[in-house]
């Protein structure tokens, strides 16, 4: 389950999770998943009970903690081994810190946390030397000091949000200015639809060093899961096509600019 209320949680708009009966019938479902998949522990090896809830968008923190405990004991009637992810509720990962960790008397529990610089005008406009500052001080400043295994389970190496689609059907990008409210910084031509070759030579620069200076900030925790591994064809969001273009590292220890974060 997705609780942003953006489109892509399958509905735009409230999500009215809280409300009636809905926490108990997502605890239902958690259940009847850990007792179908979470027994299967060479095949899931982690359940998120819930992804995205917006906290500063209404969720009730407090009953977010209640579900997330109650979420926990009905993975663990399947399972004592099954990782349980929490998300952060886009708050500061770091907040957490004494909640289900160390000492609580619940155990293999694991934060989520996203990180995108493309969904505020002020971050889009910095140049590749803001962002990587960005992701380097999130890293330093955010990640390290969590008191749980930490996974950034959403990031990319698009420093637009120019690609298709990502921001709503036909609602189009801060990145060119035509996002409502927003002011044009530059062209999403090439960036909207295409492929990694089509990219200039600057792009693909950014975009490197970017995913690098991600990778090395990330990898002080426990680790990350890239967004997406392929799109309806926006170059700048597709590990896919990065892998072939040379855009993202292979391996991954293979850096052209390393010790971004130093």
């Amino acid at each position: 389950m997705c609780g942003n209320g953006f489109d892509n949680s399958g509905h735009k708009g409230p999500i009215n999770w809280q409300q009636g009966d809905t926490v108990p019938q997502t605890l239902q479902a958690v259940r009847a998943l850990a007792e179908r998949y979470a027994r299967y522990t060479d095949v899931v090896t982690a359940i998120e009970l819930i992804n995205e809830p917006l906290i500063p968008g209404g969720i009730n923190q407090d009953a977010l903690k209640q579900y997330y405990y109650d979420g926990w004991g009905n993975v663990r009637t399947s399972n004592n081994d099954t990782t349980v992810v929490l998300h952060d509720g886009f708050l500061e990962v770091d907040s957490w810190n004494g909640f289900m960790g160390p000492g609580s008397g619940v155990w293999n529990v694991m934060m989520d946390t996203h990180h995108y610089e493309v969904f505020d005008n002020g971050q889009l406009g910095q140049d590749i030397n803001g962002h990587v500052s960005m992701a380097c001080t999130f890293g330093q400043t955010h990640l390290y000091h969590t008191d749980k295994w930490t996974v950034v389970g959403e990031w990319t190496g698009g420093i637009t949000d120019c690609a298709k689609y990502l921001n709503g059907r036909g609602v189009g990008a801060r990145y060119d200015g035509s996002y409502p409210g927003s002011s044009w910084i530059g062209d999403c031509s090439g960036k909207y639809q295409g492929t990694v070759d089509g990219l200039s030579g600057a792009d693909k620069y950014n975009i490197r060093r970017f995913i690098e200076a991600q990778l090395d900030a990330f990898e002080m925790k426990t680790g990350w899961i890239y967004w997406t591994w392929k799109t309806e064809g926006a170059p700048e969001w597709d590990m896919q096509k990065q892998l072939a273009g040379g855009l993202f590292p292979q391996p991954l220890s293979d850096r052209q600019y390393p010790n971004q974060c130093s």
